[in-house]
């Protein structure tokens, strides 16, 4: 207010410093709207005609992308005022500066001048994603590493601007009243890890939205009346409305009786909302619990552990990642270096599902079997000669066992007998995609078979000896056995 207009071209709707636009087919458009003035020496001077015009430069070698292109549409009055239009399809890639300026010819013969322009700044085309769910979401990791900010990863901050992406993501500077500010101070969070991988992979860069807080229920992510909810709808709208996906790990505050018990139907009515409210089928890549270190209501973990696993089981398009082999800082946050491998391997997973590239899920439970003689000679399965065959699928190579003994293994037992107890693990090269499983007893043909379900479960789970990815965690799965 009280400036005085500037000569030139003047901006008055444009993509924001920083931004990143969704791609499509590895190319998005842009639209610049605006107004212009000559400058008044030159009209003194005499002006023939005008021409508002744009644009493109790569500004890490200052490479013009797309050259200086005429207005769409524009309209001039006697004093060579007016105002302009025009759209322009960028490459995937950046950032970018867009440059106007006003062409303006005199009615001295040979002489042109270009006049100044309003610019935008480190704009991308790349892949959006937006960041829901709770505090391993936001980002807690109370730790350091080494994860520094990259010109390929950009964040739509709390205070709806566009920036560079760094830690924290979940911080409320400038943020007013929001729905999701934070209470404590957050620290490093898996997705500029995620970014940095993902965008090498796939040569675009990435932008982030954040609408994820600490401490989080699903219910604040109710698509009636949670505020969390409404204020992700409201990130989307202000930031284009078209994503690569939602990236999503929450759950920890539903492990109560109640909330856990309608997990998986919270969580489907969660995905089916945004995907109507955006009107396609949004890729979801949600995460299993990890742990709380004496923790309670052991039960209740399983049941949401086991929601997440039926999710991606049952409902299209919801990936999910297994994360009970990440160390923690404190009783229940995720470390700052196991939120950067999580990240990778997001990175990983996406690239994956949107982009084709090599399978990277977690090793899947299938089937259960009883070993026969012939298999327990063959594979040396010695002992008490009571064993199971779990069978498994996405098993790159084999599974680590790190150790042996029964009570380390992370699974359990029960039959109409009580708890079954085991007494060893083992795997082998020769049938890689195998776990068998050596009981005290005979076990009823049917039977409950969970692993990794405790609030606090196995500290080392077998993992897929490539990816490193623990077994996807179940709870209570019955079991007949003939």
């Amino acid at each position: 207010k009280g400036l005085k207009k500037m000569h030139g071209i003047t901006l008055t709707s444009a993509p924001s410093d920083w931004e990143i636009l969704q791609q499509t087919d590895k190319k998005a458009t842009v639209t610049l709207k605006g107004s212009f003035q000559v400058h008044p020496a030159a009209i003194q001077v005499g002006v023939d005609y005008v021409t508002p015009i744009a644009r493109v430069m790569r500004e890490d070698d200052n490479m013009t992308v797309i050259p200086w292109t005429k207005a769409d549409h524009f309209t001039c009055d006697d004093q060579f005022r007016g105002t302009f239009d025009i759209t322009l399809t960028l490459p995937a890639g950046g950032p970018y500066r867009i440059d106007t300026s006003l062409e303006t010819k005199s009615t001295i013969p040979d002489l042109t001048w270009l006049y100044r322009g309003d610019c935008v700044l480190h704009l991308g085309v790349g892949n959006l994603f937006i960041i829901a769910g709770q505090s391993n979401s936001a980002g807690y990791s109370r730790d350091f590493c080494a994860d520094a900010p990259s010109m390929d990863v950009h964040l739509y901050r709390n205070r709806s601007r566009w920036d560079i992406a760094s830690h924290p993501m979940n911080e409320s500077t400038f943020a007013g009243s929001l729905a999701n500010e934070e209470m404590g101070v957050p620290g490093v969070s898996p997705y500029l890890s995620f970014g940095k991988t993902y965008a090498k992979m796939t040569g675009m860069p990435v932008g982030l939205i954040q609408t994820s807080l600490g401490g989080s229920p699903m219910e604040r992510w109710n698509p009636k009346d949670g505020d969390l909810y409404q204020n992700m709808i409201d990130k989307i709208h202000q930031t284009g409305g078209h994503y690569a996906g939602i990236l999503w790990y929450q759950g920890c505050s539903d492990t109560n009786p109640e909330p856990a018990a309608q997990y998986f139907e919270h969580f489907r009515d969660y995905v089916e909302a945004v995907r109507a409210e955006l009107g396609y089928q949004i890729p979801v890549f949600t995460m299993q619990l990890n742990r709380q270190i004496n923790g309670i209501n052991d039960e209740c973990w399983g049941m949401v552990r086991d929601a997440q696993a039926k999710a991606a089981e049952k409902i299209p398009g919801v990936s999910i990642l297994t994360t009970t082999n990440l160390s923690l800082c404190d009783g229940i946050h995720n470390t700052a270096q196991a939120n950067v491998a999580l990240g990778e391997k997001l990175a990983k997973q996406c690239a994956e599902v949107l982009n084709g590239a090599e399978e990277y899920q977690p090793p899947k439970l299938v089937t259960i079997e009883r070993t026969d003689e012939a298999e327990q000679k063959a594979f040396q399965l010695e002992g008490s000669k009571i064993w199971l065959k779990l069978t498994f699928e996405h098993v790159k190579n084999c599974f680590l066992v790190y150790s042996a003994v029964g009570k380390d293994s992370g699974f359990t037992l029960t039959d109409q007998d009580g708890e079954v107890e085991i007494l060893h693990i083992r795997g082998n090269r020769e049938n890689k995609n195998h776990l068998y499983l050596e009981l005290s007893r005979e076990v009823a043909d049917e039977a409950l078979l969970s692993f990794a379900w405790q609030a606090d479960p196995v500290k080392q789970p077998p993992v897929d000896e490539v990816t490193f990815m623990p077994i996807l965690s179940f709870y209570q799965k019955k079991i007949i056995l003939k």
